[in-house]
């Protein structure tokens, strides 16, 4: 049997691997990470195909994900409620499809390449861009969502002003608010 400080000791070398390994989130107040990535809808988009919008929302999400599937409405309601007062949402497929396990499947018909996130767009009908980064997972690395979906919302100079959760459950029945409408206070009345 192992002595009790070997134990503490190994467990503490590998909980300093896991955190030194994890990717970071990107920092309040910084830039938006550039990128350029393949679309649903057959186009590269560019964060500087953006520049005209007063906020840029940037949404981390995917197919295969039980949680993420539900948001793609909530996604879409607000690209569509708030593209007449200019904010911008982009949606970005951050996984690898060949590192999916078969058990992550369990709740999906469909996992996340490309050609699989065009179909579920099609048949979803989704109207926001929704951009695949499975490839090289560089975009991903740069801004560090830590799950799907996670938001991060940046403001006219593209300065990241919240990361985080769209709202506060996935349950539509259980929001104590409405999804994202707290978080506008960036846009001018």
């Amino acid at each position: 049997m192992a002595n009790p400080s070997f134990k503490t000791t190994l467990f503490l070398v590998a909980a300093t691997l896991v955190v030194v390994n994890a990717h970071p989130i990107l920092a309040l107040g910084s830039p938006a990470p550039n990128f350029e990535l393949p679309g649903v809808d057959g186009k590269t988009h560019k964060l500087s195909d953006y520049a005209a919008s007063p906020i840029l929302v940037v949404v981390f999400t995917c197919n295969h994900c039980p949680i993420a599937q539900m948001y793609e409405e909530r996604i879409g309601r607000l690209a569509a409620d708030y593209k007449d007062r200019g904010v911008a949402v982009v949606a970005i497929q951050p996984n690898d499809p060949k590192a999916i396990r078969i058990d992550e499947l369990d709740s999906s018909d469909i996992s996340d390449s490309l050609a699989e996130m065009k179909t579920r767009a099609e048949y979803k009908h989704l109207q926001y861009p929704y951009l695949y980064d499975g490839d090289t997972q560089a975009v991903t690395r740069s801004y560090g969502p830590q799950a799907t979906p996670h938001a991060f919302i940046f403001d006219q100079e593209r300065r990241l002003r919240y990361e985080g959760r769209l709202d506060n459950s996935y349950r539509i029945g259980r929001l104590r608010r409405s999804p994202c409408n707290w978080r506008w206070r960036l846009l001018p009345s």
